[in-house]
């Protein structure tokens, strides 16, 4: 706990990436990832090697983008550094490990940004349109293929918990802004004329000790994503991190296009 709290003082981040539980978040996730190496490994090789494909697609190796970058345990940098004459990793929050770890090229550059664009208005309460508000890199035609990383599914959930919470967001609404924020990043990623690589939760579903499976749920908020190149099983949540004495399985996709 010491040494979390000390990670949360010394993290630079944006305020309201603070305040709305993403430091937190990726906090926990780092430990989580410790705890949960073996059941997490093979999700993380399986995200580098669609990486992998996708670029192998490109026509030229100018620039990559990858959104969502966040641990980097997922992204096979030393290949991508070496392939690309750029490579930006954007996310929100970015801990020291990831810090030190970029430092390492001299052509990769960490991006702290919401990909979504809305979040500052989110956290004070506005209404806002994620459909004309998310991120673009300046130089976006020389960008030759960008992922999106275990992200669009994620998009909603902090926001939509944020402002049913503390500004009394009704269920219908909230499930229009998840909805929207979804389909925006999926239109952001159709703005890049490259490659464009698609890595997302399908679908969720949680088991109980012996094996039934209690619940299941389309990760994408009945939003249609693109067709899948490839998938596999990511076990998110082992039994013995969960006080419910469930596990969570979640239905990872690729999808690869351009």
């Amino acid at each position: 706990m010491i040494v979390e709290w000390f990670k949360y003082l010394s993290t630079p981040c944006m305020p309201y990436a603070r305040k709305m539980g993403y430091l937190t978040e990726a906090i926990a996730m780092q430990s989580r990832h410790k705890r949960c190496y073996r059941q997490w490994q093979s999700h993380f090789q399986s995200c580098q090697n669609a990486i992998l494909e996708a670029v192998s697609q490109c026509q030229q190796n100018r620039h990559l983008v990858i959104m969502g970058a966040g641990s980097l345990a997922d992204i096979p940098l030393a290949q991508l550094a070496e392939k690309f004459q750029q490579v930006d990793l954007v996310d929100l929050v970015f801990l020291k490990p990831a810090r030190q770890t970029a430092k390492q090229y001299a052509n990769v550059t960490l991006i702290e940004a919401d990909v979504s664009g809305v979040l500052s208005q989110v956290c004070v309460g506005e209404k806002t349109n994620p459909d004309k508000a998310y991120w673009l890199p300046d130089q976006l035609g020389q960008v030759d293929a960008v992922v999106s990383l275990n992200l669009a599914t994620q998009l909603p959930l902090i926001p939509v918990r944020w402002l049913m919470k503390h500004f009394e967001m009704s269920e219908a609404a909230a499930d229009r802004l998840g909805k929207s924020l979804i389909e925006a990043h999926l239109k952001q990623l159709n703005e890049f004329s490259g490659v464009k690589c698609l890595i997302a939760d399908r679908q969720i579903q949680e088991y109980n000790a012996e094996g039934t499976l209690l619940d299941q749920f389309d990760a994408a908020w009945d939003i249609c994503l693109p067709d899948l190149s490839s998938a596999w099983d990511w076990e998110v949540i082992p039994l013995g991190e969960s006080v419910h004495k469930t596990r969570q399985i979640n239905r990872v996709g690729v999808s690869i296009w351009g």
